[in-house]
């Protein structure tokens, strides 16, 4: 059986470390969800990209993790390899955070992170995590390493990270029906621009900043993994799917290469869909760090 609550830490403003003993401000009442579970649920099978992330964070029974995904992506998967005992803390963005990153004028149309630590830190008390999971966590992020730096505050000491984040740099051009070199390469510097950190991020710049930010052992692998659209819904789903700021890939090419285009290139994956199915490659880093362990 599975409960998912608001922490009795988010109702009375203060958060219980495993000790029980209160440690920790900043806390959102509607920011802060901890899953825990009393057996393991039998149907439960991690993804493979969960189950590498999983084995970084070296998961076991009766740990406290916090996953950063958006959405919640690894949790299921995370609170299988803890229970009984252990727990799984997810942060819900605020609505008023969530408007925030939407593409405006005045941040240059550009789609936002709610972690981008701008303004307030993570709201939850320092060595409070066995360890930090996510996915697509720093990638996105303007300032990752002050995102890394607030992991390792909520780390306990020898608790690990690890992450799997997208590596849209080395995004591969989909051949599309209908469409030159050149029309695609618009379309991929229109989505650039809209996720300019995203696609400037490299697991050697992630490495670096984990390392600044106090963790120890950073590692990195790389992985390119590959996803047929087998067919013109899929196609079409994948097209409108809404991004991380709530805009989809075909909002964006309306937005910025007009109208016109956007139904253009829409018939084009149609177009090729029906022909063939078309392949998505995309390239992953998985990142891995400890923070020390300064006990005696």
């Amino acid at each position: 059986m599975t409960s998912q609550h608001p922490t009795k830490t988010a109702r009375a403003g203060r958060t219980q470390s495993r000790s029980g003993r209160p440690a920790g401000e900043h806390v959102d009442s509607d920011l802060l969800t901890v899953h825990r579970a009393d057996r393991r649920d039998p149907r439960q099978r991690p993804s493979a990209l969960a189950a590498v992330v999983l084995d970084g964070a070296a998961a076991r029974t009766g740990q406290d993790l916090l996953d950063l995904s958006l959405g919640a992506r690894l949790t299921p998967a995370a609170l299988a390899a803890v229970v009984p005992g252990g727990s799984v803390t997810t942060l819900a963005p605020t609505g008023t955070a969530l408007s925030q990153i939407r593409p405006t004028p005045e941040n240059g149309q550009t789609w936002g992170s709610v972690w981008d630590l701008t303004e307030r830190p993570l709201p939850l008390p320092d060595a409070s995590f066995d360890a930090v999971i996510g996915f697509s966590v720093l990638a996105p992020l303007g300032h990752p390493r002050r995102m890394l730096i607030d992991i390792t505050r909520v780390l306990r000491p020898g608790g690990r990270l690890s992450v799997c984040e997208l590596v849209l740099a080395r995004r591969q051009p989909i051949e599309l029906d209908g469409l030159s070199t050149h029309d695609v390469s618009r379309v991929e510097k229109a989505m650039a621009a809209v996720r300019p950190a995203a696609y400037a991020f490299t697991p050697a710049h992630a490495v670096g900043n984990a390392r600044l930010a106090g963790l120890t052992e950073v590692e990195y692998t790389e992985d390119t993994v590959t996803a047929p659209l087998e067919n013109v819904s899929d196609a079409e789903a994948a097209l409108h799917a809404p991004g991380p700021a709530g805009e989809s890939t075909y909002q964006v090419i309306g937005r910025t290469l007009g109208a016109a285009f956007a139904r253009r290139y829409s018939e084009a994956w149609r177009s090729t869909a029906r022909r063939r199915p078309i392949l998505l490659h995309t390239s992953l880093t998985y990142i891995t760090a400890i923070k020390p362990d300064v006990s005696p």
